[in-house]
């Protein structure tokens, strides 16, 4: 059982490497908003986005954080092969203000429609097809995810009839106000509004009740309140006053960098009726000078307070821009299934390194690569790696700072320095031999990393007990122990080129991507859990009779045990001769040697044990304390389990999923319970005969249940 328990563990990764992450949780289409186009007038139609509870998408301006919808039109034609025109901006409807914890975004929930307008060709016939390819990025509390779709819509030309108007038509502006600003002295250095110069008087007739500013030209975190504005009328004429201002501290854009806007919901006072109206801000007759630096330029009079760092979801676009404001950007590629991405986390509570990160105004954003996310693996890979953790600095006009696997504050704090100072980090050589030296010691490494601790105690168990042993009987098991984790290591090189070459972009830990091997994992740590507890023997292959063939076998598989275990961690090194051996300008063999040379040594300081018998003879002698730490090293494993069904929550979509899995892992321990009590020696033929076909039932029958609404 253990063997065909190891195996299912491995090769599960090609059955679920290429699942993509879980579907898209916004629905979107193309919706006529007339029932025919005519020839020669425009045709309206609309975007249509459906978002899941608890999903959002971003409105034009996305705020602190956050993405845009993009469309982009393939096909716009009616049957004979005149083309329509379609204009470039849509007609964006009133958002919705969100704020995560300090983040403001603007953003959609539930149903949307962006409205758009096609100029129908004056000779058009038959019937307008419009097809597009349209991205989007959706978020919930847990992370963001971006997704694509392509779109088609067929229209009749004919005479026209206006459908169903949709119900957020009405949250589209439709008037437009002008208001002149002035920028007021620092060190207040805030933004006034100072007068209505078209339209009907905004303050006495309109009151805006609601705003959302089309680009962030204001801090949104302070800024995003009802307007309170006010305006008077002298001898029939407006008169100046002041309306409102509003801080431009810490601003994500500079004031001049673009048409000042925002859209307000007012209420009319002689109406009471409310409605979505644009309004304007027109630079005043004598312009104020504006620094293109929005902040304040006085230095800070008090202490900076000490706070953990506030993770943005990360955009390619939302870093760019970042970079492009002049900001010290911070980027965490992280995951919830890798472990030493978990323990890097400990350096975030460190007060100076807070001190540091707020007194340098750094904006981090928080890469999460625990679903198969394209966008990430594609800047992975332009960084020279093919796996996580990566923390890196990005500032405009300078190189990235990449830091090490293994994060310390100090470490993080040089890295800050030195983006600061316009400084890059060289790599330590680029050089084939000195990237094979570097996947050595990174392969040796992996033993020191958490995720292989669940099987150091086995490897201890295994030295100790091989006491009475002859030497050459040691030897040959450490030898299998390093063939097994040697052949795994090659198996998954050969398994990422083989879906490289397919299309697929994977890279070190990708198969912790997946659900099915995350979910074989979670039952493997449970199964070597209770036979370690003592529940039942399936052996371990590391404390069986070394002369028997069982021995042999085990050891050979417990080696492929550790490199599963292992690859969701990465070694201090490591990741630099990962990237370099992934390369696309390294071929097959020169990858296969790469990872050959991390099993190698993975597997030395085990080796290094059996060949000098002296090192093992400084473990304590075989006796009583071997089963108790057997027995100890059980809750290590149910505590990796565990770990895996928090990294199981967020590959899934559905959090109930979650629960029976949770609940099919205590059954899968109940039948290795009912395995060891009926089916012991001690029991009479027939009752080990059904005890075993009863634990067999429920450990397969689970598997099969799981996996089959998993898929």
């Amino acid at each position: 059982m253990r063997q065909l328990a190891l195996i299912f563990c491995f090769f599960a990764i090609p059955l679920n490497a290429q699942l993509a992450p879980a579907g898209a949780h916004t629905k979107v289409e193309l919706v006529a908003l007339s029932s025919a186009a005519v020839p020669g007038k425009e045709f309206q139609f609309a975007l249509r986005f459906r978002c899941d509870e608890h999903y959002h998408i971003y409105w034009k301006n996305p705020g602190d954080a956050g993405d845009i919808p993009a469309w982009k039109w393939s096909v716009q034609e009616d049957s004979a092969g005149n083309r329509l025109e379609i204009g470039n901006e849509a007609e964006w409807p009133a958002p919705k203000r969100i704020d995560l914890q300090g983040v403001m975004n603007f953003v959609y929930e539930g149903e949307t429609h962006l409205f758009l307008t096609a100029k129908i060709p004056a000779n058009a016939q038959g019937e307008i097809t419009i097809k597009g390819h349209i991205t989007w990025l959706e978020c919930d509390d847990k992370g963001c995810y971006p997704q694509e779709s392509d779109v088609a819509l067929k229209v009749k030309v004919g005479s026209n009839s206006v459908l169903k108007t949709p119900t957020d038509w009405a949250r589209v502006p439709r008037e437009t106000y002008s208001v002149e600003y002035t920028r007021t002295s620092e060190p207040t250095d805030q933004l006034r509004l100072t007068e209505v110069l078209s339209g009907r008087t905004l303050g006495t007739v309109l009151a805006p009740i609601e705003w959302f500013p089309t680009r962030n030209f204001v801090n949104p975190s302070t800024n995003f309140g009802p307007l309170a504005m006010t305006a008077a009328t002298v001898e029939g004429k407006q008169s100046a006053l002041a309306i409102t201002t509003l801080s431009l501290k810490d601003a994500p854009e500079a004031l001049d960098a673009g048409a000042l806007s925002y859209i307000a919901l007012v209420k009319d006072n002689r109406s009471q009726e409310t409605r979505w109206v644009n309004v304007v801000l027109v630079s005043p007759k004598v312009p104020v000078p504006v620094s293109k630096i929005t902040g304040s330029t006085k230095p800070e009079q008090t202490p900076i307070a000490a706070g953990e760092p506030k993770w943005l979801p990360w955009t390619l676009e939302a870093q760019t821009k970042a970079i492009a404001d002049g900001k010290t950007v911070y980027v965490d590629f992280t995951a919830r299934w890798c472990a030493t991405c978990q323990v890097n986390k400990r350096v975030y509570h460190d007060e100076d390194l807070q001190r540091d990160f707020a007194k340098a105004n750094v904006v981090t954003f928080k890469a999460d690569w625990t679903r198969k996310d394209p966008a990430i693996t594609e800047e992975l890979r332009k960084l020279g790696r093919q796996g996580i953790p990566l923390n890196v600095f990005y500032r405009k006009g300078a190189e990235p700072v990449m830091l090490s696997e293994l994060l310390t504050a100090s470490q993080v704090r040089e890295g800050l320095a030195a983006s600061l100072a316009g400084q890059s980090v060289k790599a330590e050589t680029s050089t084939v031999f000195g990237m094979l030296v570097l996947a050595f010691f990174g392969g040796a490494m992996l033993n020191l990393m958490p995720c292989v601790f669940p099987v150091i105690g086995l490897k201890v168990l295994s030295f100790a007990s091989q006491g009475g042993t002859d030497y050459r009987t040691t030897l040959r098991k450490a030898f299998l122990y390093a063939f097994g984790v040697v052949v795994s290591f090659l198996a998954l090189a050969g398994l990422i080129l083989a879906l490289k070459s397919g299309g697929s972009a994977v890279g070190w830990g990708f198969q912790m991507q997946s659900t099915g091997f995350v979910l074989a994992t979670a039952v493997l740590m449970v199964t070597l859990g209770m036979s370690l507890a003592g529940t039942f023997e399936i052996g371990t292959g590391l404390a069986s009779n070394a002369a028997t063939k069982e021995g042999n076998t085990g050891a050979f598989f417990s080696g492929v045990l550790a490199t599963v275990v292992a690859t969701p961690c990465t070694a201090p090194g490591l990741g630099a001769a990962l990237g370099f051996a992934l390369d696309a300008s390294r071929g097959a063999t020169e990858t296969l040697s790469f990872f050959a040379v991390i099993g190698l040594g993975m597997a030395l300081p085990y080796v290094l044990l059996a060949a000098f018998p002296a090192l093992s003879r400084l473990l304590p002698r075989p006796g009583e304390w071997m089963e108790t730490l057997k027995q100890a090293m059980s809750f290590p494993l149910f505590a990796y389990a565990l770990y895996l069904l928090w990294v199981l929550n967020a590959l899934v979509e559905d959090a109930s999923w979650v629960r029976d899995a949770s609940i099919g892992l205590v059954i899968i321990a109940a039948s290795c319970w009912i395995w060891g009590r009926w089916g012991a020696p001690h029991r009479t033929d027939t009752e080990r005969l059904w005890g075993r076909l009863v634990a067999a039932a429920l450990y397969l029958g689970t598997i099969a249940h799981l996996i089959y609404y998993l898929t």
